[in-house]
């Protein structure tokens, strides 16, 4: 009896990791997130960060959830304030990246992760050209928490940078893309993720 517990803790154990040691894997033993010639590619994030069982609502006033940020690969912009041309660019380019998924798009969401509860951030006719496109709320949740959760260096201020962030499904996050990244780059992290891994 002892021996099958410790082979389903085994088990269970390994269902967890794989994601983020595929994603490690992947990201030292191939090209994907490397820089290019050409700038292409993220940064990759080391380790992956969780993102917290934070309860998020959505627009408008959806029934709340934690695991909008589970299950599928997503594409997540991080907004404090009103959505003005940064975030206009961001909500464009999340709608063209996915797209240029192809057979993969299923497996990808977009979402803006909004600061402060704020529900003026994005109106319907900013929203009304992007279907599909999740705005979350993180209830209780200020925007230092969501700083420091985001920032790449110390001195890094995430809200004020215009980049992208990957998100796996599992909810960690493990690649940060700046804002005048080529999206050419994006799509071939994405698409190898995508191929390579069966979670998502």
């Amino acid at each position: 009896m002892r021996t099958r517990q410790q082979a389903i803790l085994i088990l269970l154990l390994a269902v967890f990791a794989l994601p983020p040691l595929l994603s490690w894997v992947l990201f030292n033993f191939t090209d994907l997130g490397r820089e290019s010639g050409s700038g292409e590619h993220g940064t990759l994030v080391v380790p992956p960060r969780p993102v917290p069982d934070w309860t998020l609502a959505g627009m408008p006033d959806e029934t709340a959830t934690e695991k909008r940020l589970r299950g599928k690969w997503t594409l997540l912009y991080l907004l404090d304030g009103k959505c003005q041309q940064a975030c206009l660019r961001n909500l464009y380019k999340m709608r063209q990246l996915r797209l240029a998924t192809g057979k993969y798009a299923q497996r990808v969401q977009r979402v803006v992760l909004v600061a402060g509860n704020n529900r003026r951030a994005l109106t319907e006719e900013q929203l009304q050209d992007y279907p599909g496109q999740l705005v979350l709320f993180p209830q209780n949740i200020d925007a230092d928490v969501l700083q420091s959760l985001f920032k790449l260096t110390t001195d890094d201020s995430p809200f004020l940078q215009g980049r992208l962030y990957l998100v796996d499904p599992q909810g960690n996050i493990m690649m940060s893309y700046a804002a005048n990244t080529e999206p050419g780059g994006i799509i071939k992290d994405l698409k190898r993720l995508l191929k390579y891994s069966r979670s998502g």
